[in-house]
C-alpha cells in the first residue's frame, strides 16, 4: 500500500493498524474509535518511525479501511 506521496507503507505498520482497528476496546458506539487506534499505534511504533509518518500511514490507512467498508 502506498501513501499519497508514493512512499511505501511498512508491514509492521500496517499490522499495527489491523491490531488496533480489531482491539475490542477500540470499538465505540458500534464503531471505531479512531483516536484510541492513532493512539496505540503510536505507541507501538514510537521510536521506529516519525510521528508524521504514523499519522500519514494512519490517514491513508483509515480511508482504505472505509473504503473497503462501503464495498
Amino acid at each position: 500500500m502506498l501513501l499519497p506521496n508514493g512512499s511505501m507503507i511498512k508491514n509492521d505498520v500496517i499490522e499495527a493498524f489491523d491490531f488496533a482497528v480489531g482491539d475490542p476496546s477500540n470499538q465505540k458506539d458500534g464503531g471505531i474509535n479512531w483516536d484510541f487506534v492513532s493512539a496505540d499505534m503510536h505507541m507501538d511504533l514510537f521510536g521506529l518511525y516519525s510521528d508524521n509518518y504514523i499519522h500519514e500511514c494512519f490517514e491513508a490507512l483509515v480511508d482504505s479501511h472505509l473504503a473497503w467498508c462501503e464495498i
